[in-house]
């Protein structure tokens, strides 16, 4: 993992959690740029995942590996979810969605840096 990068990804998803929340309060649906900016967490999500699954198959091994690799595996793949509920269903509902999704990225990446830090 990318420390710098990973902070980065933490910083970007916690103004993306606040951006939907306040489009829900605001009771509008997320609009064409609220759904680029959570395509560039998830393309930063994903570079940050690649990066560390080419050290695992490189012969780093963090004290939880399963854990790692989980963890690894969900941060790409909710912010696709959240996305395309997003797109597809345009109520003040899919802020709250985008919002726990980058809420959810935020906490898994914290947990991914630290497991990544304590082997």
């Amino acid at each position: 993992m990318i420390p710098v990068l990973a902070y980065v990804v933490v910083a970007l998803a916690a103004a993306g959690g606040i951006w939907g929340v306040a489009t829900a309060v605001l009771n509008k649906a997320p609009g064409k740029a609220q759904l680029i900016y959570a395509g560039v967490v998830e393309l930063l999500t994903l570079v940050q995942s690649v990066v560390a699954l080419v050290g695992l198959a490189g012969g780093f091994r963090p004290v939880e590996l399963v854990t790692t690799i989980g963890y690894l595996i969900g941060i790409v793949v909710l912010i696709p979810l959240a996305w395309f509920w997003a797109n597809t269903e345009r109520t003040r509902w899919s802020g709250v969605v985008l919002a726990v999704a980058a809420l959810s990225v935020l906490a898994m990446t914290l947990r991914l840096l630290s497991l990544w830090t304590e082997a």
